[in-house]
């Protein structure tokens, strides 16, 4: 132990030496300023651009709000007390949605839920796979993002007019204005040409011209037919009257080989909110759900949710209706898939101390189970023990028929204790005072005691004997030391 005392101190200090380096060497990397080149739209972010301030707004307000960090399958199979009822995508997203996952967010919404987009400019395979509107959007001065300061309200709103809800509803509930920075970008809406396919007769083949587009590589998943309300309102764009409703029909087509429903089964997108001529918020139908468009992630930004109505608009947009409200974290990098332990100490020294341990761990347990010399030889044990010694003898004395030998080594114990025992010196006591005091102590006959001591002693000078014989002495010998007293266990433990 005391030779292993030293490596373990001086792992001891190269740790803690390593740990001093590391921490001394350690430089804090400057938190970049939020831009709108590359905005964090999460809402574990803080900054201008992020959404932290809508919902902490939400969750103190008593909403039930949650930061959805599991992939989208997640969406149809959890339970119904887990499932969201609003699902709030802002801004573009670090991580981007892969088809499969537009097609299971498409399903979610075709069941039910609503799907609240905050983009200037949406991903086009969403706005592709809504079968009947076609939804494009117009960015102004995008060029100027770079040179603009998104916490600098002033500044990110000037020359933009507050914004005005249209007509009374659930989203504009509460609202007289809301106020848009200059980069909001303008939803236009319209129906889809419908394709019109020539035969090989004359004239053209109707069947796909009743206002259903031909299929796209984009329509991942068209939505269940659902009953169009009756007087719905087209409204189309802010400054336009609507068009006239197109004609009505339950019938279903078929589109390449896909079965969709005819336009007539869905209803038309609604504006609810205008602005210097821009639609800021529209809501589309989707199946049983809705899909709603935020044209500028400003309004629910930390640096603009403040100004004007922009919080009542947001908390209408994504709160009304009630239910489970997930802000989409799992695509801003906030997976739950991710090392929660590397998250937790992202941008400290702990993981690069952590990797140096672990290095001097695997080091030296390497060292140890590795010879750096040529093999030395394996030492034999020892095993020439006293009973094995006794044993051999024995065997010996056996074999040899050395009774004689044998029958001296147990007399020379037996007459060392029985003169002990009685005081006597042992090199001058002869056997008739042994036999003598034997019998007085033991209430023996002495004759017989000294007849076999001296049987004993001829058979050691040299008188011929037989095993036999041997033995009932021997066994006559220990009899005389159980009737004295003289048990040999007990010896033993007195002698311990």
């Amino acid at each position: 132990m005391r030779q292993k005392l030293g490596v373990i101190l001086g792992l001891a200090v190269l740790i803690l030496i390593l740990i001093g380096l590391n921490a001394a060497t350690y430089v804090q990397k400057e938190k970049t300023p939020d831009n709108e080149i590359i905005p964090n739209r999460s809402s574990f972010n803080s900054g201008a651009t992020g959404t932290q301030a809508l919902y902490t707004l939400l969750n103190e307000t008593g909403r039930n709000v949650t930061r959805w960090q599991s992939p989208m399958d997640a969406l149809t199979t959890q339970s119904a007390k887990n499932t969201p009822s609003t699902f709030v995508v802002v801004g573009k997203t670090r991580r981007h949605f892969e088809d499969i996952e537009i097609k299971q967010l498409l399903e979610w919404v075709n069941s039910g839920g609503r799907l609240v987009l905050v983009d200037r400019d949406l991903d086009e395979r969403l706005t592709k796979a809504i079968a009947v509107w076609q939804l494009t959007q117009k960015t102004n001065d995008l060029e100027l993002l770079i040179m603009t300061d998104p916490s600098d309200a002033p500044q990110m709103t000037s020359g933009m007019p507050a914004s005005k809800p249209v007509q009374p509803s659930v989203f504009t509930q509460n609202v007289n204005a809301i106020q848009t920075s200059r980069f909001a970008s303008h939803i236009e809406i319209s129906m889809k040409v419908p394709d019109v396919v020539q035969t090989s007769g004359s004239g053209y083949d109707t069947a796909n011209s009743i206002g259903q587009p031909r299929s796209t590589p984009y329509d991942f998943y068209q939505p269940t037919p659902s009953p169009s309300p009756t007087g719905t309102t087209y409204e189309m764009r802010g400054d336009a009257p609507p068009p006239p409703a197109p004609a009505r029909s339950t019938s279903l087509t078929t589109v390449q080989g896909d079965e969709v429903a005819g336009d007539a089964a869905y209803s038309a997108p609604v504006v609810h909110v205008i602005g210097n001529q821009r639609n800021v918020l529209v809501d589309i139908p989707y199946g049983a759900g809705e899909i709603v468009v935020l044209s500028d992630p400003f309004i629910v930004s930390n640096a603009g949710v403040g100004l004007v109505d922009n919080a009542q608009l947001a908390i209408n947009v994504v709160a009304t209706g009630g239910g489970l409200v997930a802000f989409d974290e799992f695509h801003q990098g906030y997976g739950a898939n991710r090392n929660q332990f590397f998250a937790y100490f992202s941008g400290t020294p702990v993981i690069a101390i952590f990797g140096q341990i672990a290095l001097i761990i695997f080091v030296v347990m390497l060292s140890r189970s590795r010879r750096f010399a040529r093999a030395v030889p394996e030492g034999e044990p020892d095993r020439r023990t006293k009973l094995e010694y006794v044993g051999a003898m024995a065997e010996l004395q056996q074999r040899t028929r050395a009774y004689d030998l044998a029958l001296e080594n147990i007399f020379a114990d037996f007459k060392r204790r029985v003169s002990n025992l009685f005081g006597l010196d042992v090199r001058s006591t002869n056997s008739r005072q042994l036999a003598k005091l034997i019998a007085e102590r033991g209430k023996v006959d002495a004759a017989e005691i000294e007849s076999v001591l001296e049987k004993v002693q001829d058979i050691i000078y040299g008188e011929a004997t037989s095993k036999k014989a041997t033995v009932a002495l021997v066994t006559r010998l220990r009899e005389i030391e159980s009737q004295l007293g003289m048990d040999r266990t007990v010896h033993r433990r007195a002698v311990r």
